[in-house]
């Protein structure tokens, strides 16, 4: 079941499987003389013989195992022959109440981490021993999810990557020895169906039907200048604000945490530029924010702004605010290089074409990509210069394409001389064979 090989240098390790047929597993002990070497192999047979029974160890391997030091420890653990063993024995509960309390991130990340210890606490219930979630009961949980709760596959896979990073900071604790998360399929965290196109003549008739300027210039900030709503737009100032330069200082929170992505400077585009002039003129003297009205945290802007768009006529779109903003952006993509854009909107180039990039026309884009758009247009425009030429008009009408040629101009000059001077067309060109 384990044997031991001795290396010429002195070097010392044990081989074993631990089944009959497994595969070959090595615990490397440096050099180590023989004794001491022999001592641990025995210790190594009863721990797989218990394995294989699924029993405890005794008292003797259970204080053996209890003695040694890190990392021998992480040598056993590695080949898992010490499962649990110098791990605290910690609930999930009392896990993620600490682990929640020690993360810094965004009020969006401590949402979406909740998420997720609402649902391992669901299905795990709070009393059960982290060390004893196994890679099963990982997989479980990622079914579970999806048959029983209905997540769609881009919910659950960004739940999945959660309780990755969570099993990781327990690892590091020392409350887990196996991240049972770490094999998991998660599966794509995109869902393209959530995408959605605002266009231009839509968010014109939705602002038209807003009940003041700040609402107004709530949209205009994040179809217009492509900010983070609301984030982004309560943290504008007037001084922020640049009337000769015609740009805007934004204030990046979500990527301040990152070096040079504090602030962006974002072009003061010209729908931009007049919606906040109408609110510097509507501003109360002495005013520092731009956004003045909806600065409570608690402030629902979703319920109302979804009461504007279907007073307007309009059915609210998936991501009311996000989608806002990745329509301009994808605009913007359109006409100036990828790298710019970025920089206007705050985001990776990577992020801008796996999470906002999105197709405006694609049919048009498929026509103009073949050629035929540019074909159309120049049969248009052809037809608009070249109307048709009546029976009687041959003489005076305006040039067809192949009199234009170089090789009959001479002869369209010689016809409408004749013409000019009283000739039949006939003799004209009896005349041009002399």
């Amino acid at each position: 079941m384990a044997s031991l090989v001795t290396y010429n240098n002195g070097l010392r390790r044990i081989d074993f499987t631990l089944t009959p047929n497994g595969k070959r597993r090595s615990v490397r002990l440096g050099r180590t003389n023989a004794k001491a070497a022999k001592s641990i192999m025995a210790k190594v047979e009863t721990i797989i013989a218990d394995k294989l029974q699924s029993r405890p160890h005794d008292a003797d391997v259970s204080q053996w195992l209890a003695s040694l030091d890190d990392t021998m420890l992480s040598k056993l653990r590695a080949v898992g022959l010490a499962d649990g063993v110098g791990v605290t024995q910690t609930t999930l509960g009392d896990f993620l109440n600490r682990l929640m309390g020690t993360i810094n991130g965004k009020p969006a990340t401590h949402k979406s981490y909740g998420h997720t210890k609402r649902n391992l606490l669901a299905y795990f219930q709070s009393t059960r021993l982290l060390a004893d979630i196994t890679e099963a009961d990982a997989d479980a949980w990622r079914s579970w999810l999806i048959d029983d709760q209905g997540l769609a596959v881009p919910t659950v896979a960004r739940r999945v990557v959660a309780a990755r990073t969570f099993w990781r900071k327990a690892i590091r604790w020392k409350l887990a020895s196996t991240n049972p998360f770490e094999g998991i399929r998660s599966g794509t965290q995109q869902n393209e169906s959530r995408k959605f196109f605002v266009s231009q003549d839509t968010i014109q008739t939705i602002i038209d039907a807003c009940p003041d300027v700040q609402w107004r210039l709530l949209i205009g900030l994040s179809r217009w200048g492509g900010l983070r709503c609301p984030s982004e737009h309560l943290a504008l100032t007037w001084t922020d604000v640049d009337w000769e330069a015609g740009s805007l200082r934004v204030r990046s929170i979500k990527t301040e945490h990152h070096d040079g992505h504090a602030v962006r400077i974002v072009p003061m585009f010209p729908e931009l530029r007049q919606l906040l002039m109408d609110a510097f003129e509507a501003a109360e003297p002495g005013a520092v924010h731009v956004i003045t009205r909806y600065r409570d945290a608690t402030q629902n802007l979703r319920t109302q702004f979804i009461r504007i768009i279907r007073s307007a006529g309009f059915e609210p779109w998936p991501k009311l605010w996000q989608n806002l903003r990745a329509s301009r952006e994808s605009e913007l993509m359109r006409e100036y290089d990828l790298s710019t854009v970025c920089k206007w909107i705050g985001n990776s180039p990577a992020v801008a074409a796996k999470h906002y990039a999105m197709s405006i026309d694609r049919d048009a884009d498929f026509r103009r990509a073949i050629g035929r758009e540019q074909a159309q247009q120049k049969a248009q425009q052809n037809a608009q210069q070249s109307p048709s030429v009546g029976h009687d008009q041959g003489l005076t009408g305006k040039q067809s394409a192949h009199e234009k040629t170089p090789e009959n101009k001479g002869f369209i000059h010689h016809r409408q001389e004749l013409a000019s001077a009283g000739k039949s067309e006939k003799w004209a060109i009896q005349g041009s064979n002399l």
